[in-house]
């Protein structure tokens, strides 16, 4: 095997943890939440009222919700997110197409950006437990979190055409 082959193995595995980690902390938040709320509503939809949110941040769950959903696991998750992909794509961009190889940070970057500032405000929301603040902060969450939805399927996206550049790019097939 070569040098880029087992690089992209390595690559390839920990974009594969960073997802698995990601269903993980998905799977126990929706334990947490179960016969609540919609599990993490803020962070996975836009389909929300100002109410809604205003109940959550004045639920018995809004100190769980903080530690330990958003902080460390979901840090823990868009850390390895960003951090794998952006690796991963980079890597195998500069190897296809070098100058689009800066893509492969970028992108993952904003995600990443877009979803600390999110759980930074969605935490600062909780914690201090006023419906009316959330409810108003509703709209402004909601723009974060599409920016976060976006730069995440963008990441996917790229990460998959950087491995399908890579794989089909002629150095790739002499494994």
């Amino acid at each position: 095997m070569g040098h880029q082959a087992l690089v992209t193995v390595i690559l390839a595995g920990l974009v594969v943890i960073a997802f698995g980690l990601f269903w993980w902390v998905g799977s126990y938040s929706d334990r947490v939440f179960a016969n609540r709320f919609r599990s993490r509503f803020p962070e996975k939809t836009l389909s929300y009222s100002g109410a809604q949110l205003g109940e959550l941040v004045q639920s018995d769950l809004r100190m769980k919700y903080v530690f330990p959903i958003l902080f460390p696991l979901d840090l823990a998750v868009m850390l390895a997110l960003a951090g794998a992909m952006g690796t991963a794509s980079s890597y195998w961009l500069n190897l296809s197409y070098p100058p689009a190889a800066w893509l492969g940070l970028v992108v993952p970057a904003v995600y990443l950006l877009s979803d600390l500032i999110e759980d930074f405000l969605l935490g600062w929301l909780l914690l201090r437990g006023d419906p009316h603040g959330a409810a108003r902060s509703a709209s402004i969450l909601k723009a974060i979190t599409t920016i976060k939805l976006v730069s995440i399927s963008a990441s996917v996206a790229l990460t998959l055409i950087a491995f399908a550049g890579w794989l089909f790019h002629g150095d790739a097939l002499r494994l």
